[in-house]
């Protein structure tokens, strides 16, 4: 919320019927919204998106691929959740994709070696992208009551061997009713 310069003229208070220590406005508050002026007056800023819980969904997307378990990865997904790896191509469950890696490769890092760093996440609204573009693009557009979640990987070190991960990862996240969860995904990868 912010406020003018002066205050405003408040409008005569009216005494509950609870006691003469509650004290009840007339006056009503303004629509909220994302961005506004305070010079011309009271506003009210609507919350911003859940920026910590769309962190942990992402986190523990990472904690059950580093332990290889599809149980866990489940449990940060909606039940129809797809992958999609490159222009052209089909849209697959995430859960599917996902165990046919952790046969093929090995995700159990350890160490101070993390897949992302956490300062380098990124958390769009479907508003923001709008104003971003086109100096911002990506392959995952989120609805209005979605969350759009770009992780840049980076890739373990090793002498040899193929990459885990795709250079980008992006997640749309939505809300459900245990909270937000993974809908979509898109990564430019092909298990080797």
């Amino acid at each position: 919320m912010g406020c003018t310069r002066a205050p405003e003229p408040a409008a005569a208070p009216v005494r509950s019927s609870a006691g003469p220590e509650r004290v009840l406005s007339l006056s009503k508050w303004p629509v909220a919204t994302p961005v506004a002026d305070a010079s011309g007056g009271v506003v009210v800023l609507r919350a911003p998106r859940a920026r910590r819980a769309a962190q942990r969904v992402v986190q523990g997307f990472f904690e059950a691929v580093r332990r290889e378990s599809t149980r866990e990865l489940g449990a940060w997904l909606t039940e129809d959740a797809t992958i999609s790896s490159g222009p052209g191509s089909t849209p697959e469950p995430i859960s599917k994709v996902w165990a046919a890696r952790f046969k093929r490769l090995d995700y159990g890092f350890s160490g101070a070696k993390q897949p992302y760093r956490t300062d380098e996440l990124g958390f769009f609204s479907a508003e923001e992208l709008l104003r971003l573009r086109p100096a911002r693009r990506f392959e995952l557009a989120p609805e209005q009551d979605e969350v759009l979640a770009v992780v840049t990987t980076r890739d373990r070190l090793r002498l040899a061997g193929p990459r885990h991960f795709g250079r980008r990862i992006e997640f749309v996240l939505g809300p459900t009713p245990s909270g937000l969860r993974i809908r979509r995904m898109f990564e430019d990868f092909g298990v080797p």
